[in-house]
């Protein structure tokens, strides 16, 4: 056994030990998804809910971000309240941009608050279709599963009748209670602000019920944090899993391990045939 021959075998041990760092960097997995738009405060809207550069953004009745991250939220009688501009958006048939409330199985808030992640639905009717969202919210009422409830106006009323307190309206423009507004006319009713959002389920999500997803996390696109003002201070670990945006369309790039795998190989070859 030659002194190179040894040389090279520490050289591979090395190597062995970046892979496994950089694969543990991988946040990924399955989860179901629900809707919701209650008009609260978000939860990743307080103080050091996580380590990010600033609270998510909080909106006034005037729907005017705010600037003291101490008010109370509009479901229990304070005047912060989500932002409006935090509803989703189309880029085109098969992209598009969004927000919402996590639970991730085996962590809590500090985990997601402000992460990005990108979801490729898995249900039949959005097969073929990702969403980008970052994380304002926190889902906690269900922890039987991973999930992503997204913010949709008109998506999910609540009780708190924070969203007639926010827009002066009747709570009722809002639909029902646990299930929203019924149909894409209905988006009219809502407050200007928020109809978009509202017509993006019945458009582009095909008011699909309950889909199922495949989610990674990734490096946030500045069209969500521009609208939050929320970056992790770990955001930029997660580069090698992140979505790559060119002209409206998503391609992903290789996740960290498949991408050493393939240069392990490499200098696997190179280096034992020294």
């Amino acid at each position: 056994m030659t002194i190179s021959y040894l040389r090279n075998i520490f050289l591979l041990f090395d190597l062995f030990v970046v892979l496994v760092h950089c694969s543990g960097s991988v946040v990924s997995g399955e989860a179901v998804t629900t809707r919701f738009w209650d008009c609260c405060k978000p939860s990743c809207a307080w103080k050091a809910k996580a380590r990010f550069s600033h609270p998510v953004q909080a909106c006034g009745k005037d729907e005017k971000p705010l600037t003291d991250i101490t008010i109370g939220t509009g479901c229990n009688g304070g005047s912060a309240y989500a932002c409006s501009d935090q509803q989703p958006w189309a880029i085109n048939d098969t992209l598009s941009y969004g927000f919402a409330g996590l639970f991730i199985q085996g962590h809590v808030e500090d985990f997601w608050c402000c992460a990005c992640y990108r979801l490729d639905f898995t249900s039949p009717l959005l097969r073929g279709k990702t969403l980008i969202v970052q994380a304002s919210n926190t889902a906690y009422d269900i922890a039987s599963a991973n999930r992503f409830s997204l913010a949709i106006p008109g998506g999910n009323t609540t009780s708190h009748d924070a969203c007639a307190s926010q827009f002066g309206v009747d709570q009722t423009v809002f639909g029902e209670s646990n299930s929203g507004v019924q149909s894409k006319d209905d988006c009219a009713n809502l407050p200007e602000s928020l109809r978009s959002g509202c017509e993006w389920r019945f458009d582009w999500f095909r008011d699909e019920l309950y889909p199922t997803t495949k989610f990674t996390r990734i490096v946030c696109p500045k069209e969500l944090t521009q609208k939050t003002g929320c970056i992790r201070d770990d955001d930029t670990s997660h580069a090698a899993n992140s979505t790559i945006i060119l002209q409206g369309s998503a391609r992903s790039a290789l996740p960290p391990a498949t991408v050493g795998v393939a240069v392990a190989a490499m200098v696997i070859t190179s280096l034992l045939s020294v």
